[in-house]
């Protein structure tokens, strides 16, 4: 967003900690609707600069983190109001507290409170009452005033410019759903993990008990989603190899898969958290606390519902009668889904084509044919728009348990290929007999 001017003054004052930022979009009544953010910026052209104001309650910066407690600047999002004229949402570079952390002039801050989870984490939210900033700290690279008050742009198209603006905000998408894809392979290896050691009833009296995922009941419960986390990285490669002509694939891919990630994550962390029974309950044993901690992630960035659509119909679609509307966000909806599903399959298929015959190869084909199998499964709208007659449907369901028994066999040998550290892990992914005896209270 920012230019050179930008890079020079604040790169390295924030990598020695001088610096502590912040990012200031979001809204008390503003989250995912950027363009409605009601904070106002003008110039004034007699002392060249801007006078960042929050006109009402539903305008203060709701959610911000590192805020409340320490950050020292923010970025602001704000309207821009030029000459009587708005210009749209820019963002500006602010300061919030001086050097020694007491709060400057004309900023209010207040903290969130406590939240279900990522409480580590100081979000808060802050007042402008007329903050007066330098012009240079506009952040400049789609458009800029003069010292004299001209606004000016070499994108003239407002949507276009505002497009143009928000780019850089992928990384952020980007970066939500590799998280996601981590967090959920963390899960996965606890629970397949604690299911490979852990027994419950005998077959026949005076028999061992049965190994938790030898029941089809639990293979059918875990390795669909190891099968759907398997091929998740399509997202980070097409992000580190973008380029100018691909920036806007890169920003629909990363709408829908932001969307279907962090969805998939938060399913998943649920069934391995009951998959462990009780033991999915303390904390130590992670799966349900990083439930809690990563649960925001289906909304921060943008709300999934409006990220697959995105991702389904990447064009803003108006339309004044109900109906019509929602028939419409429900095809973008199935799109996106279908978009996404297709961008995971396309990751198995590259990779096979780069593996020799033998026992990988193989493996990974199950994989592949596991994740399209439970797709057509689980997603109704093949059902919905006549791809799959109901008697194939019964069909598929039976390959789905079929595949889960050929899986089994691999089920270590595949969570372990994560390279998870152990300490990532939970003592019930090890021997948690020894975790829980009396010698450890």
């Amino acid at each position: 967003m920012g230019t050179k001017r930008h890079h020079d003054k604040w790169f390295k004052p924030t990598e020695t900690y001088e610096v502590k930022g912040c990012f200031a979009m979001t809204e008390l009544g503003h989250g995912s609707n950027v363009r409605g953010t009601e904070t106002i910026t003008r110039y004034d052209a007699s002392t060249g600069e801007f006078i960042i104001n929050t006109p009402c309650e539903s305008a203060q910066k709701y959610w911000i983190g590192g805020e409340a407690n320490h950050a020292t600047h923010t970025v602001v999002f704000s309207q821009l109001e030029i000459n009587g004229v708005n210009q749209g949402v820019h963002a500006f570079i602010a300061q919030i507290r001086d050097e020694n952390g007491n709060i400057c002039p004309n900023i209010r801050i207040a903290d969130c409170g406590h939240k279900i989870g990522l409480n580590g984490v100081d979000n808060g939210r802050i007042w402008f009452d007329n903050l007066r900033i330098p012009r240079e700290n506009l952040l400049n690279s789609v458009a800029d005033v003069s010292p004299d008050g001209q606004y000016l742009s070499a994108i003239k198209d407002p949507d276009q410019r505002f497009a143009a603006f928000l780019a850089p905000l992928t990384s952020g998408r980007v970066t939500i759903a590799a998280s996601a894809m981590n967090t959920t392979k963390v899960g996965l290896a606890i629970a397949i993990s604690y299911s490979l050691s852990r027994r419950a009833f005998s077959i026949t009296p005076n028999e061992p008990e049965v190994l938790l995922l030898d029941y089809p009941s639990h293979q059918r419960r875990l390795l669909p989603l190891l099968a759907k986390t398997f091929a998740s990285n399509y997202l980070k490669m097409i992000y580190v190899k973008r380029t100018p002509e691909s920036i806007k694939t890169v920003h629909v891919v990363s709408s829908a898969l932001k969307a279907v990630l962090t969805w998939h994550c938060m399913r998943t962390l649920q069934e391995c958290r009951e998959a462990c029974g009780g033991q999915g309950l303390k904390t130590e044993n992670h799966v349900g606390h990083l439930k809690s901690e990563y649960d925001v992630q289906l909304t921060f960035e943008g709300d999934n519902k409006m990220q697959l659509g995105l991702g389904g119909w990447p064009s803003r679609v108006l339309c004044v009668d109900p109906f019509i509307l929602g028939q419409t966000y429900q095809i973008a909806e199935d799109l996106g889904r279908a978009f996404s599903d297709r961008l995971v399959l396309q990751t198995y298929l590259d990779v096979e084509a780069t593996i020799p015959t033998g026992p990988l190869k193989c493996a990974l084909g199950l994989m592949r044919s596991m994740y399209t199998t439970i797709v057509l499964d689980e997603d109704a709208s093949f059902l919905r728009y006549g791809y799959l007659s109901t008697d194939n449907a019964a069909v598929v369901r039976k390959e789905v348990l079929k595949l889960c028994s050929e899986l089994r066999p691999h089920a270590l040998s595949l969570v372990s290929s994560f390279g998870i550290l152990d300490a990532f892990l939970a003592p019930i992914a090890f021997n948690w007999v020894d975790a829980n005896a009396w010698s450890s209270v």
